[in-house]
């Protein structure tokens, strides 16, 4: 969950050319625009679970006429809030394995109704059935968020030719981001409404409802089933994906589990997935310790989140190209360098995680920068290791993300359980919380250094495209024309490689 805004770097080889042609506006751009309306939806739900829950059992209103303010306690906060973590750990795999072949506009609709419906049901669902019928709910919509990655890389390759996959995927999966973003601030300004909790409930549910009505009516899984798309632009995309198609592959599962190499770099992602998971549902409640309202606190919690969007865009490329520099390569290995980065941003996130709980509850904008920092370490941390599944495997990089991401999800879906049992009947116990940072410190510091000592970044005897043809690393390319790009001639860019060698031989 807290790489999906950028996980769409790591699919799967391909097989053909990349045709080079200019860039024209049409039909399937607007569906973009669909689908990043639909991805800012989808994270406004996510990032307002928290604030939602905190407005549940809102102390400042328990004499409130207007809403029914709930006696919760952390144990069964923490509850509902694992439930949609674990919900969505548990499809991750499946609807890669099974949903992706036959994602597209039905299943997006499905799943913006599923959300919908839940959320406008949601008041009733908490009033009449409780934290036990809140969990279920909270479940459900866990499973059909782990979906939507799956039903989008789905409508991309139906859609959109490949030279403009890269610069749309990154749009639209930065509108989960941006959802999260926007979701802390609006959703505490509605919770501090008359209707509270409910009316945050009824807005998510009316975002969510009115997306599924336009996925249904304005958009189509192909631009052969768009009754707007002109012959000349069906014609477009089909020449441009003829010679470029996914590699019929049979998956080593069985190596895959087996290697340590890979276990080494998905055990420093599910430690980066938790932490993620304990500021998404939980920077709201920690800055109320510090005497701020559920309002402010839920405004001020979007800023560690722009941090870690911004580090990670900003950083990402500079750390590449600083690499590509002449000799660079001959100071450092492309080991050492992911794991020197990893290091530092692992460091810096351990130093952060054990002061911030000793800060005296007047320091509340130091808490701030500190939990800010954190994230923007965090997502400087995502610059390293997980491009060593790049590394790894060219053919299968798609698949190792998807196994890491059910691990790490899992891992993360613990965070809000485990952190509601330590705080129990008290959320504002400064102990409780120490407790927490510390143990998430100490998971995060192990995790590094696992990454350090048992992390490989070279290519695993296990990627290659099938058993019969093992000596085939990499792309295949039959006759091209001068206008298209080989695949082999740039191949999967790997730190391990001299790159001014190949910028030379090209």
């Amino acid at each position: 969950m807290d790489v999906e805004f950028f996980r769409y770097q790591f699919e799967d080889g391909y097989y053909g050319v990349i045709t080079k042609t200019g860039f024209k506006i049409g039909v399937r751009h607007i569906q973009m625009m669909y689908m990043l309306a639909s991805a800012i939806s989808m994270g406004f739900i996510r990032g307002s679970m928290g604030v939602a829950v905190l407005a549940v059992i809102d102390p400042t209103r328990r004499d409130d006429t207007y809403i029914k303010i709930h006696n919760w306690d952390g144990k069964i906060q923490g509850s509902v809030l694992s439930s949609f973590f674990f919900g969505y750990a548990l499809m991750v795999l499946p609807s890669e394995l099974f949903l992706r072949r036959f994602g597209g506009k039905l299943q997006t609709t499905v799943i913006l109704l599923i959300n919908g419906a839940l959320c406008v049901a949601m008041p009733t669902i908490i009033n009449k059935g409780g934290w036990v019928a809140a969990c279920n709910a909270m479940l459900f919509m866990g499973m059909a968020h782990a979906c939507f990655h799956t039903v989008n890389r789905s409508l991309f390759e139906q859609w959109m030719p490949p030279n403009e996959r890269k610069i749309f995927s990154c749009l639209i999966y930065g509108g989960v981001q941006i959802g999260i973003i926007t979701a802390f601030p609006v959703s505490g300004l509605l919770s501090s409404a008359p209707l509270g909790w409910e009316l945050v409930y009824y807005s998510l549910a009316m975002l969510a409802l009115s997306m599924a009505i336009i996925s249904g009516t304005l958009t189509a899984s192909s631009p052969g089933d768009h009754q707007a798309v002109g012959d000349a632009e069906k014609e477009f995309i089909k020449s441009t994906l003829i010679n470029y198609k996914k590699k019929e592959v049979n998956r080593p599962w069985r190596e895959i589990l087996k290697s340590m190499r890979f276990w080494a770099v998905a055990g420093a992602h599910a430690s980066s997935n938790a932490i993620f998971v304990f500021f998404i549902v939980h920077t709201p409640s920690y800055l109320m310790t510090y005497g701020l309202s559920l309002e402010n606190s839920a405004w001020y919690s979007m800023f560690p989140f722009i941090a870690m969007a911004v580090t990670y865009t900003v950083m990402s490329p500079f750390i590449d190209w600083v690499y590509t520099i002449r000799y660079i390569h001959y100071i450092f290995s492309a080991g050492f360098y992911r794991k020197l980065i990893n290091g530092l941003g692992a460091f810096g996130i351990v130093m952060g995680l054990t002061v911030l709980p000793n800060f005296p509850r007047e320091w509340s904008c130091a808490a701030l920068l500190v939990v800010t920092a954190i994230l923007a370490l965090l997502g400087f941390q995502f610059c390293g290791f997980l491009s060593t599944y790049k590394d790894m495997s060219e053919n299968y990089c798609g698949t190792l993300m998807t196994i890491s991401c059910t691990a790490s999800s899992a891992v993360g879906a613990a965070v809000p359980f485990v952190a509601g049992l330590i705080l129990g009947d008290d959320m504002s116990r400064v102990e409780g919380w120490r407790v927490i940072m510390l143990s998430l410190a100490s998971l995060h510091m192990l995790s590094a250094v696992v990454y350090t000592t048992c992390a490989s970044h070279e290519r695993q005897p296990w990627d290659h495209i099938n058993h019969h043809d093992k000596h085939r690393l990499g792309h295949y390319n039959g006759v091209i024309e001068h206008h298209q790009v080989p695949m082999e001639e740039y191949g999967h860019v790997n730190l391990g490689l001299q790159r001014h060698e190949i910028d030379t031989a090209l």
